[in-house]
């Protein structure tokens, strides 16, 4: 098949994107001044109120929202439409939430990371969420403190990682009871009051209580985070049944919520980022192309929209040449250092291991094609719904907003 000549499109302009909207819910709580400019007129329209409630729901882009749920109360209560941040995944995206820093900062450019300071001598490529290895020995729940108290903090940058201990407020967050308490969410929300959660109906309960217990005379931030669209989107695709149907109970759940009244709190409702449907015909397995594989010095990391390939030494132009002419109709072959410096990871101070993270070359797939490797051992994943790349579907998230 012969190449597309068509050019990577831009980075979006930084003025309505995820990193905006915590610029401007830390410019009303009284925090640090962060390297995005504030949403416009967000802070305007969220007035005096001393409750801002972020509520993330994982997975609902703009185009998920149109498709699924029209004419209901997220839809009425839209503000505006936002950018995720690149790539388009919960890792880089919940990163910025609970940081408020662009992936350029907070570092984490991926489901899977490299991550050359988690070892003593060599690093670990990491699921970064859970912090297991990619095609390891699980870890030991030592090892897991290790990675996140060596990967999820960067002493070199100007102030800690985890923003709500940089927050002069009161800070709940309200996630899964199996993750709420993960050395993950544990590193990035030190600062907060952590409540979990079994089933949706107690997600609701935990926002309640969480309002009925503020401090007074200080403000009060409640994150909360819901996982369960993203996840059967991925196994079922993001318009089946069993999907829009956890969207509708999601978004029932919010209006009997909601019915009952904010007590003078402000609810903000977001996503990390959208899907797209990915066929399995178009799915590119790089080990099945042993000519560019070969070239590779380490498994791919990143995602499957979104791969970064570190190469063996002096191998870079071979493999450019050769990508291009083999996958140029499916994919965008960009040397990661110049997506880098073309804001695609945002603007801001520069963590100390990006550049080892995003590797040589980042393979940016086009339309709803896909790219994955394979590593001995390693258990097949089959995925009907992705996210990670630039297309609209997976960029563009609502910003809804409730008081």
């Amino acid at each position: 098949m012969s190449p597309d000549s068509t050019p990577l499109p831009p980075p979006p302009a930084a003025t309505r994107s995820l990193p905006n909207l915590m610029a401007s819910l830390t410019q009303v709580l009284g925090g640090p001044v962060l390297p995005a400019p504030p949403l416009p007129g967000l802070a305007a329209a969220l007035g005096a109120s001393q409750t801002l409630i972020l509520l993330v729901a994982d997975g609902l882009g703009e185009a998920q929202l149109q498709r699924h749920l029209p004419g209901g109360i997220l839809a009425r209560q839209h503000l505006c439409s936002l950018e995720s941040v690149f790539p388009s995944t919960t890792a880089s995206a919940v990163g910025t939430l609970l940081t408020g820093l662009p992936p350029v900062s907070h570092g984490l450019t991926g489901w899977h990371v490299w991550a050359e300071e988690a070892g003593e001598t060599v690093g670990e490529l990491l699921s970064i969420l859970p912090l297991s290895r990619r095609g390891g020995p699980p870890p030991t729940p030592a090892e897991r403190e290790t990675w996140a108290r060596r990967i999820l903090a960067a002493p070199e940058l100007p102030a800690p990682l985890d923003l709500s201990t940089r927050l002069d407020a009161q800070v709940t967050h309200i996630a899964p009871q199996d993750i709420i308490h993960s050395p993950f969410n544990r590193s990035l929300s030190q600062g907060a009051r952590r409540l979990g959660y079994r089933r949706l109906e107690e997600l609701f309960l935990q926002l309640r209580q969480a309002l009925a217990n503020p401090i007074p005379g200080r403000p009060h931030f409640i994150y909360a985070y819901w996982p369960d669209y993203d996840s059967l989107a991925h196994h079922h695709g993001p318009d089946s049944p069993r999907a829009s149907a956890a969207l509708k109970a999601f978004e029932a759940g919010l209006a009997s919520f909601l019915g009952a009244g904010l007590n003078g709190a402000t609810l903000l409702l977001t996503a990390d980022h959208g899907f797209i449907t990915a066929p399995p015909e178009r799915l590119i397995r790089l080990n099945e192309l042993p000519e560019l594989h070969g070239l590779l010095r380490r498994p791919l990391s990143g995602e499957r929209r979104a791969a970064y390939v570190h190469l063996l030494p002096g191998r870079t132009e071979e493999f450019v040449q050769r990508a291009r002419e083999r996958l140029g109709h499916a994919l965008w072959v960009c040397s990661s250092p110049a997506l880098l410096e073309a804001g695609w990871f945002g603007q801001g101070p520069r963590h100390p291991h990006l550049l080892s993270r995003i590797g040589d070359i980042t393979l940016i797939l086009k339309e709803d094609w896909s790219l994955k490797d394979s590593l001995p051992g390693e258990r097949e994943i089959t995925l009907t719904g992705m996210h990670g790349g630039i297309s609209p579907a997976e960029r563009q998230v609502p910003l809804c907003l409730f008081s």
